[in-house]
């Protein structure tokens, strides 16, 4: 279980006057706080609409519960509150949650919990319990249980059960249980918020900090789009104006919030974060009163729209860096990676003959009508490291780009030329037709490529996003519409499903063989746009479906098509021929994933664009209610688990060290974000340039990225 609260708890002994009998403690947080009873515990929650108590009693418990704080104070530890079975109360950032612990002999179904005060107790039908309240709804993610065996971790399939008194039991598969060993019942962590102004407002890119802390970027129309106090530029500054959002790791505050902008319009395509937590931010603007600093690279507007490479500081203050970056023409940054030494990589598309490349660069000439390009920042963004066009003859686009520790620039994009640059002995070297997905190795010194493939069958295909695992295997996602697009022999979908379909790919180190590749979707459309690599080697995915059949596991929270347009999220399993997790995400309007990160915890963080009032968020989350209905507004979505650390000392659950660690699982049972419409063949639209005047097309979030055109998301 969890309640989502604004900042972290601290557990204390309660004073005398909050006493009922007994020991009682107390743990409390910004606009909540929580009294701990030998038989039960109360909430008191704060929101702007009011006050909510409401009373968990443990039913039919026994008498004489013996409670105790443990020695750090960030548990409330009962014990033995029904013969054999613990409850353990704790924080994890800033929501109260609490894990059940169940010994050997004793039995699930004494567990009974209570809520009182509230309105209704509902079990939704993906396993979730809902408590309606006044000031709204609390819900408790469907359980996640398991035990330690020789073998290793051991998952138990658990349900909730509502019972006809009310009260609330769980229910496990006992084909799976061992009654010798300790069970866990750890339910699911995840939040979910909108984020926006009275207009329209679309996140299209996100990072996240090493303790979970999100940052994102996009584009705002809004004149009241949330910013923070101190905030680098709090107002905008004319038309669309880039937003640099900073989320607490609970979803419940901003850390900071600023524009960034000119007079005229500007997007954010693409963030990174460093390991001391300062943002990397591009895209394009039209401004050429941009916001640029002293000493940059290159400080003058040239041509009809250019690129955008800024640096800002760790508390969202101030400029480290901002520079322009391109030619004459109309440039576009798409995406940014940030190595370990602090050196900003910047890759998008630009049709400028005279973009800046480097001396020795792999290409130092434009191909033609439009080139992807790749550049290197130093780190003061004051020069350029490298930088060089990446194109044939036809229109090329770079959407994706991701550094491995060595420092070589891996990028995926669409290409519609035939000499697109590919390399000897590369998986595919020969263009498939129409338009083609391509992934690209540079050496660290930009100067020449380790390898390059075409990824395409003989009609639209296209790359989106692209990320590394350990072994620095390449996974992309994107579009097709082939339906003899690359894929491997045992895949999860080996046809494709409908008129087009999301594309999960993953290219070995050569760049020679694919490891796995499978379409993703439904009967209908859909295409994928963000893609991010967990520690275990799983890919996450989002985009957006209009198929009623995409894909879903069991334990998706939301199993039912919402309307007009959903986002999704995937988790694909390590073999790619299956999916973990797979869920849709969505109101009644239109709902678009653009981006997904993933944290060293396992969670994944997912960004989009929401056009439904009923977009579902959690209780406590920074932002509740869509505040541009009609219009689009961002919302930001962690999803994952959080597995038990163990009972402390005299419990001993787990073992002293947590028994699952913190890197437990990553959730299965999150929720995903939403975005604009521009579909899955809108990357592979009628294959004209996405020139100035076409940069972003009438509304379409991050697909074409390459080229405008029109796709079954367009509006």
């Amino acid at each position: 279980m969890n309640q989502c609260v604004p900042s972290s708890l601290s557990f204390v002994l309660s004073n005398r006057g909050e006493i009922r009998d007994g020991n009682c403690y107390r743990a409390d947080g910004e606009g909540c706080r929580f009294l701990f009873y030998r038989d039960c515990v109360e909430f008191w929650l704060s929101t702007t609409e009011g006050v909510e108590n409401l009373v968990l009693q443990f039913v039919h418990a026994n008498l004489h519960v013996n409670m105790e704080l443990d020695q750090r104070k960030e548990k409330v530890i009962y014990k033995q509150v029904w013969d054999g079975i613990d409850l353990i109360f704790s924080s994890f950032e800033g929501q109260l949650k609490y894990d059940v612990i169940v010994y050997p002999g004793a039995s699930v179904e004494d567990i009974r919990l209570k809520y009182v005060g509230g309105n209704e107790v509902l079990l939704n039908e993906q396993g979730e319990l809902l408590i309606y309240t006044n000031q709204g709804v609390l819900r408790e993610g469907k359980p996640v249980s398991f035990q330690w065996r020789k073998e290793g971790k051991r998952d138990i399939p658990t349900n909730f059960q509502l019972l006809s008194d009310g009260s609330i039991g769980f229910e496990i598969k006992i084909q799976e249980f061992d009654p010798s060993s300790v069970l866990i019942i750890d339910p699911v962590v995840f939040y979910s918020t909108y984020i926006g102004g009275s207009d329209d407002d679309e996140a299209l890119s996100i990072a996240v900090d090493s303790i979970g802390n999100a940052y994102v970027t996009g584009e705002t129309d809004s004149t009241d789009f949330p910013v923070t106090s101190g905030a680098f530029q709090s107002m905008n500054a004319g038309g669309e104006d880039v937003f640099v959002s900073k989320l607490n790791a609970n979803g419940s505050s901003l850390l900071y919030s600023t524009y960034l902008g000119g007079t005229e319009d500007d997007m954010g395509n693409g963030i990174a974060v460093d390991v001391l937590n300062n943002a990397y931010v591009t895209g394009e603007t039209d401004s050429t009163n941009f916001p640029i600093t002293s000493g940059a690279f290159q400080t003058l507007f040239t041509g009809n729209s250019m690129v955008f490479a800024t640096k800002l500081n760790a508390s969202g203050t101030s400029l480290v860096y901002s520079t322009f970056l391109g030619g004459s023409g109309s440039d576009q940054g798409n995406g940014v990676d940030v190595d370990d030494s602090n050196f900003a990589y910047i890759t998008g598309q630009t049709d400028s003959t005279d973009f800046p490349v480097t001396s020795g660069a792999f290409q130092a000439v434009f191909g033609g009508i439009i080139d992807g390009f790749i550049t290197k920042l130093n780190i003061a963004g004051s020069m350029l490291v490298y930088s060089t066009f990446l194109g044939g003859s036809g229109p090329d686009a770079s959407n994706g780009i991701s550094v491995d520790t060595s420092g070589s620039a891996y990028v995926t994009g669409i290409t519609g030329s035939t000499d697109f640059p590919v390399t000897s002995g590369a998986f595919q070297t020969v263009y498939g037709g129409s338009l083609d997905a391509y992934i690209t190795k540079f050496n660290p010194a930009g100067s020449s490529l380790v390898y390059s493939t075409f990824l395409g069958g003989s009609d639209g295909d296209g790359g989106f996003a692209i990320d590394l695992d350990g072994a620095n295997n390449a996974y992309i996602t994107g579009s097709t519409r082939s339906t003899n697009f690359p894929i491997t022999k045992i895949a999860f979908q080996t046809t494709l499903p409908g008129s087009s379909a999301a594309l999960v790919t993953k290219l070995n180190s050569m760049g020679s063989s694919l490891i796995f590749s499978t379409y993703l979707g439904g009967n209908s459309d859909q295409f994928a746009v963000g893609i991010a690599v967990d520690s275990f080697g799983s890919a996450w995915v989002t985009g957006a479906t209009t198929s009623t059949n995409f894909p879903l596991t069991s334990d998706a929270f939301q199993d039912s098509f919402g309307g007009n347009i959903d986002a999704f999220i995937t988790q694909m399993s390590f073999s790619g021929r299956g999916v973990s997790f797979s869920s849709y995400l969505g109101g009644s309007d239109t709902d678009v994933g653009n981006a997904v990160a993933v944290d060293n915890q396992g969670s994944a963080y997912v960004t989009g664009e929401t056009q439904s009032t009923n977009y579902p968020v959690t209780f406590g989350a920074f932002q509740r209610s869509n505040p541009s209905p009609g219009d689009g507004s961002a919302f930001v979505m962690k999803v994952g688990q959080q597995t038990s650390v163990g009972a402390t000392g005299a419990t001993g659950a787990t073992g002293p060290a947590g028994a699952t660690g913190a890197t437990g699982p990553t959730g299965a049972t999150g929720v995903t974000g939403a975005t604009g419409p521009t579909g899955a063949t809108g990357v592979t639209g009628p294959q004209g340039p996405r020139g100035p005047e076409g940069r972003r097309g009438p509304r379409g979030p991050r697909g074409p990225r390459g080229f405008s055109g029109g796709g079954e998301f367009s509006r």
